[in-house]
């Protein structure tokens, strides 16, 4: 019995309409909106080049500086994986109509981009005079979605830190997150610094706006008093801090002192101002008042955990204890009750 060979890569012929060229004659656009390159996934595909060789040509266009080479348009990552696959020749498609919003057409299809990458094309594109409008006709895209990834390009210090760290990536809430800030700076400062290290999604964007909003209708804020005890300065000093940093509301600020400094719900009320106080115990039993009246419990705890109003942390959780508290109809607000609660991560006894 005769064995079969088995073609490799070396023996086979480019795909119909496609050119073999010396790979050394090739380089990546320098403008290739894709910077980004997973090594795992690319590892993988160098193995399958190993194994079969390159089956889709790379897209590539004549180089105008250098006569006789070319520039890639599309196909990076079957480039590299062809060197790193030791070839000598790569099949290749020679298209001369070919320009950058087509490279970022095809990630896009593919979802190969970053939002950074997006946002620097659209950087470049902006610099050689094109309009937001031009840009997202080319590429097929909204205008506000030019408008929010362009938002990228020159991100605050604080917020870019955040992006960069990996703590928020979604680029609509960096969007949001960057117009409260060019009108609330040390707020929004403060908030991010609060926060750390916790990932923050649109959502809380979207709730910090919100708590931003009813401060300035409101004219809210939380008053200081000085305080005798070392308790009541411990106490003071926390909130302080916080009312410096960002104007987080009271419910955070208790939270805070229940959960990271392990204040006992009794301190806590004692070294609070008359003002504080006071507010403390309306918004609670605001919340309680929700619970005792509720008509659908079910359906209204599930519409406000997935609009953020109940949460595992903050004013979200305390807000969510203290309406499962007034949904036992028979028990009577008490403000100490739902504090020990929150303490213990207990919800309801």
């Amino acid at each position: 019995m005769t064995e079969k060979k088995t073609a490799t890569h070396k023996g086979l012929a480019a795909p119909a309409g496609a050119t073999e060229i010396d790979i050394n004659l090739i380089i990546e656009d320098i403008h290739q909106p894709r910077k980004e390159f997973n090594k795992e996934t690319l590892r993988e595909l160098t193995e399958t080049v190993k194994l079969r060789g390159v089956k889709s040509p790379i897209s590539v266009r004549p180089n105008p500086d250098k006569p006789g080479t070319y520039i890639i348009n599309h196909g990076a990552r079957r480039y590299r994986a062809s060197i790193n696959a030791g070839l000598k020749k790569i099949p290749v498609f020679v298209d001369t109509d070919y320009s950058e919003a087509d490279q970022v057409i095809e990630n896009l299809q593919r979802d190969n981009l970053t939002s950074r990458e997006i946002a620097d094309f659209i950087g470049r594109q902006l610099a050689a005079g094109k309009t937001k409008s031009e840009i997202a006709r080319h590429i097929g895209k909204t205008n506000p979605y030019i408008t929010t990834h362009a938002t990228l390009l020159d991100l605050p210090d604080p917020i870019d830190e955040v992006y960069r760290s990996g703590r928020c990536t979604d680029v609509t809430a960096l969007y949001d997150l960057t117009r409260i800030y060019k009108i609330n700076k040390e707020e929004v400062t403060g908030w991010l610094n609060l926060s750390a290290p916790e990932e923050i999604s649109r959502l809380d964007v979207k709730h910090f706006s919100k708590f931003l909003e009813q401060k300035n209708i409101q004219g809210y804020s939380e008053t200081e008093e000085t305080h005798n005890t070392q308790d009541k300065s411990d106490t003071d000093s926390v909130l302080h801090e916080q009312k410096q940093n960002a104007p987080v509301s009271l419910l955070d600020s208790i939270y805070h002192l229940l959960k990271k400094d392990k204040r006992k719900p009794q301190d806590i009320m004692r070294d609070l101002s008359s003002g504080d106080r006071k507010i403390l115990t309306t918004r609670v039993k605001s919340y309680f008042e929700e619970g005792r009246n509720c008509s659908n419990i079910v359906q209204y705890t599930i519409n406000a955990l997935q609009d953020g109003r109940f949460s595992a942390k903050g004013s979200g959780a305390l807000q969510l204890i203290a309406f499962l508290y007034g949904t036992e109809r028979s028990t009577n607000f008490d403000l100490l009750k739902v504090l020990d609660a929150l303490a213990n991560h207990e919800v309801v006894s």
